[in-house]
């Protein structure tokens, strides 16, 4: 009669666990996913502002998804724990783990969204002032400004 309890009960953690380590490896790949369409966009949007790509970012991608999935990790760790209480039924501080990464991937690729269509927006007058221009001499002083803007953003890209 103690053997088919045992059996039982360790059946039922069995099943837990495998619905648990589902759940898991679903927030792992959606962290996944969120650092690359991140990454996607940022790569998006430095070619709408005609800035070089470089390799350091795509390597800063791999070494964020790592430090995510460390997090993600610990958090494990603590829904092992909670194995320990008949109410702890599937990994709650994993997937509240991978919303809050979520969270911060949702927020950086809205800003170089914001990035790549503020370049647009600034292009865009920019032609239409051009368009507007009565005399060849004012388009000159047009395509100086540009010319300036250039040459500061690169003095900045240099200084940062």
């Amino acid at each position: 009669m103690g053997e088919g309890m045992m059996e039982k009960y360790f059946g039922f953690i069995e099943q837990d666990l495998r619905g648990g380590m589902s759940v898991v490896f679903g927030c792992l790949v959606l962290i996944g996913l969120a650092c690359l369409m991140d990454m996607w966009i940022g790569i998006d949007a430095a070619r709408a502002n005609k800035e070089p790509i470089r390799s350091r970012p795509l390597r800063k991608t791999g070494a964020k998804m790592v430090d995510y999935y460390r997090l993600v990790m610990f958090f494990l760790l603590i829904d092992l724990l909670g194995l320990c209480f008949p109410w702890w039924s599937m990994p709650y501080a994993t997937v509240a783990c991978t919303a809050g990464v979520l969270v911060v991937e949702g927020l950086s690729i809205v800003e170089n969204l914001r990035r790549k269509r503020s370049h647009a927006a600034e292009v865009a007058g920019l032609a239409a002032e051009i368009v507007e221009c009565i005399s060849p001499e004012e388009a000159k002083k047009i395509i100086g400004r540009i010319k300036e803007r250039q040459g500061d953003k690169e003095k900045a890209k240099a200084k940062g």
